[in-house]
């Protein structure tokens, strides 16, 4: 406990230290929204991840969020991902081409996830491989059903880039 004479002195330091704590761009270096946003709406996702990332102020270096829907968005994020080494967007609606024009701008990430994308194809793979020097891990799960799946050969085009 404080006494009355502390008090005054230590109570407005905290709050000063912990505001600045809360406003700088350390406390959202690894943003999750994986969990949320599967049950919001497109729209809160559009303004809510904007905010975050611009908060970050380019310290991101973790971003999960599930089901994008726009090509806008994803380009926002690549924009914004000097720091960004894991990206996990599964369910995602952006465009194979977005992802192909935006991928140089990826160039540190170590871990992507692109699963349940179904607008992503073996193109689209192989120009992340070629501009992901870093990449390490490309989950590639898709549901059957779909129409669609990437077989070993493709993720070999990815590695290919990486491997000597």
């Amino acid at each position: 406990y404080l006494s009355l004479q502390e008090l005054p002195t230590i109570i407005p330091c905290v709050r000063k230290s912990w505001r600045k704590a809360i406003t700088g761009p350390y406390c959202r270096q690894d943003i999750d929204l994986a969990k949320w946003s599967r049950r919001c709406r497109s729209h809160h996702l559009d303004r809510m991840l904007p905010m975050l990332i611009t908060r970050s102020n380019g310290s991101l270096r973790s971003l999960h969020v599930s089901g994008l829907q726009n090509d806008t968005i994803f380009s926002f994020i690549t924009k914004n991902a000097g720091s960004l080494q894991v990206l996990r967007l599964p369910r995602s609606e952006m465009s194979g081409r977005i992802v192909d024009q935006s991928a140089q701008r990826l160039s540190i990430i170590t871990f992507l996830e692109l699963s349940y994308c179904r607008k992503i194809d073996a193109y689209t793979i192989k120009a992340i491989g070629k501009h992901c020097k870093l990449l390490v891990t490309l989950p590639q799960l898709a549901p059957t059903g779909f129409g669609y799946h990437f077989p070993n050969r493709r993720s070999g085009e990815c590695n290919s880039y990486n491997n000597p």
